[in-house]
């Protein structure tokens, strides 16, 4: 009776019934994370997909890491995947700018959103033994030579940050895409690199530890865990909000029902307080939007990334 249960908690309508009267799910369902594990989408995927166990009957939902190429094969894997359910993709803005700047085979119009689970804003970070005590004295000497930079990859957000930072300063930047997240911890706090850019869910571990100082914030106001750390408008970088998006997506052409099913499935997760705890405890701040608010901030970063990537002629 635990689908009954489930139906009344999730508040489906009848017309969602059919995909519970088949039994959906009746297997294990893959939730891949085009990353390798270590990552912040690593990380929040697992915390999603045991939440999502202690609802889901008749399989659960499995963390699957295939990384490579930035999210390319992963990502891939997906696209290609039956529409049944039983395939979702841990989906991050690379699936916006893999197409436009890697040539990937797939396009944003071959996955469905499912629904946002997190907007993680990017930081500047740099070795704790840095010269650079503040943002201003970055900026300035990335105007005058250019700063080695870690990044994720080339064509992630953190890429991306880092070219939206250009377009609106003098500064230039030398791009160092590595794999995995521990490998780019490797390189900042060894002192390989000036610095990097990545989302504050990730950095947040590395400065409370002390391996990194964070100088800047690509959000509207500062956060209260680092009050010390000015935003980027603070610092005169014209961007109020550089966020990376974290949800759920199934391959195109997945049935209406089983996107809903996901999708309201995730706001039941969104509406556990043990969730919200556990997320923010580990430095993600949980928010929820559903596929069509999520499809709808998909189509805005679409639009901006295609300019900045056409701007510094990137595309393939």
């Amino acid at each position: 009776m635990k689908n009954l249960a489930l139906i009344a908690a999730l508040g489906l309508s009848g017309l969602v019934m059919p995909a519970f009267a088949d039994g959906y799910p009746v297997r294990d369902i893959d939730l891949v994370v085009p990353f390798e594990p270590g990552g912040s989408v690593d990380t929040t995927s697992r915390i999603l997909a045991e939440a999502a166990n202690a609802i889901l009957e008749g399989g659960d939902m499995v963390v699957v890491n295939r990384g490579g190429g930035g999210g390319i094969v992963g990502q891939t894997s997906v696209s290609l995947a039956a529409p049944d359910g039983y395939t979702i993709l841990a989906m991050t803005s690379s699936v916006v700018t893999n197409p436009l700047m890697k040539g990937a085979t797939y396009t944003i119009d071959d996955f469905r959103p499912v629904a946002l689970y997190n907007l993680d804003p990017e930081v500047i970070a740099v070795p704790a033994g840095s010269p650079f005590q503040t943002a201003q004295e970055f900026m300035e000497a990335a105007a005058t030579e250019p700063l080695n930079i870690v990044v994720a990859g080339i064509g992630t957000s953190h890429h991306m940050s880092g070219l939206a930072i250009e377009r609106v300063t003098d500064v230039t930047f030398n791009y160092i895409p590595t794999s995995g997240f521990g490998a780019q911890v490797q390189a900042v706090v060894g002192g390989h690199a000036d610095a990097a850019l990545w989302p504050m869910g990730e950095a947040m571990a590395q400065a409370q530890a002390g391996g990194v100082r964070l100088l800047a914030i690509a959000q509207e106001e500062r956060d209260p865990n680092f009050p010390d750390v000015p935003t980027f408008q603070e610092v005169g970088i014209d961007i109020p909000l550089f966020a990376t998006f974290r949800g759920w997506a199934v391959p195109a052409g997945t049935p209406d029902e089983i996107v809903t099913f996901l999708s309201d499935l995730m706001r039941e997760i969104y509406e556990n307080p043990a969730y919200i705890e556990r997320m923010t405890a580990a430095g993600f701040i949980p928010t929820f939007r559903d596929a069509a608010a999520f499809q709808a901030l998909i189509a805005e970063d679409a639009v901006r990334s295609a300019a900045i990537i056409e701007e510094a002629g990137l595309g393939q």
